[in-house]
């Protein structure tokens, strides 16, 4: 017998505090500055509502909460503009959390979920600030996880990369793409027997510690890949080899497929469209560069 699960998606949005990324809180507030910099923040705020919002916009399964979790001390024209667009997303919640540990942040969202006194089950899923997912991940989500025990995971390893052309072009390039375990759109089954989120965990290696569910079928995601990621360790090596790829003999068959997974999966976006995304975010250097919120 099924059961009704309610769906969470769960996306940091410049976050000032202890998580996976590489902008942790220091003494000096060093880290504080980079991570709330003019530039970064419009170029951030231009992925998010070119590639991120739109995805979750066109979801044929409106049915879900996505959490948008930032920190308190984020400046007040930031704030703004992240409640301005995300009242565009039905089921959008904004948080300015005063916690730097992100399981604490997010605690809050998980009791509400398993809502009356923790005796329920729901779901969870991760999600990235410049990435994307296929329209009909939030259907397929729900329509997988509604039997799955508590503390499985649900993995989408097939998507769509997106890259600069080179490090001095001012262009993007995709190409189709594939990781088991992918933190993209990564879900949790939970309940009041595990009630992590979905970022408290390393992604890759949760097959060794919780069951797995894997779904290869279709591209369920967008990622962005660039040399301002916030989880920058092995970006260069990443882009490079992408580089590479990009000019072998199998870029014409990228071409052609990436064409084929917009077009039925992400129909608010055209190849073109997509790899510009990533040069006219190169060229923004403030937020003035940004349109207002309509």
């Amino acid at each position: 017998m099924f059961d009704h699960r309610p769906i969470y998606g769960h996306i940091r949005f410049s976050f000032y505090g202890f998580t996976d990324t590489r902008l942790k809180p220091d003494p000096d507030d060093s880290a504080l500055a980079e991570l709330y910099d003019e530039t970064r923040m419009a170029r951030r705020f231009f992925l998010f509502e070119n590639l991120t919002l739109p995805s979750l916009i066109a979801q044929t399964d409106r049915d879900f909460t996505t959490v948008l979790m930032s920190s308190d001390v984020m400046p007040d024209r930031f704030k703004d503009r992240l409640v301005a667009l995300a009242a565009r997303l039905p089921g959008a919640v904004v948080e300015f959390s005063a916690s730097r540990r992100g399981d604490l942040a997010f605690r809050k969202f998980i009791a509400e979920s398993l809502a009356p006194r923790m005796s329920g089950t729901a779901v969870h899923f991760r999600l990235d600030d410049d990435d994307a997912l296929a329209m009909s991940y939030i259907a397929r989500l729900r329509q997988i996880s509604q039997t799955l025990p508590p503390s499985t995971h649900i993995c989408f390893p097939s998507g769509i990369m997106l890259f600069p052309s080179g490090r001095d072009e001012p262009s993007g390039a995709s190409m189709p793409h594939q990781r088991f375990l992918t933190a993209i759109g990564l879900a949790t089954v939970n309940s009041a027997r595990f009630t992590k989120n979905p970022f408290q965990m390393m992604h890759s290696n949760v097959w060794t510690r919780w069951p797995v569910i894997s779904d290869p079928s279709f591209p369920a995601f967008i990622r962005t890949q660039h040399f301002a990621n916030d989880t920058a360790a092995k970006q260069d090596r990443i882009v490079s080899g992408l580089q590479r790829e990009r000019f072998s003999r199998r870029a014409g068959r990228y071409t052609t497929a990436v064409e084929a997974m917009l077009a039925q999966h992400y129909p608010f976006l055209t190849r073109e469209r997509l790899d510009g995304l990533l040069g006219e975010s190169l060229a923004i250097r403030g937020m003035a560069d940004l349109p207002p919120v309509g």
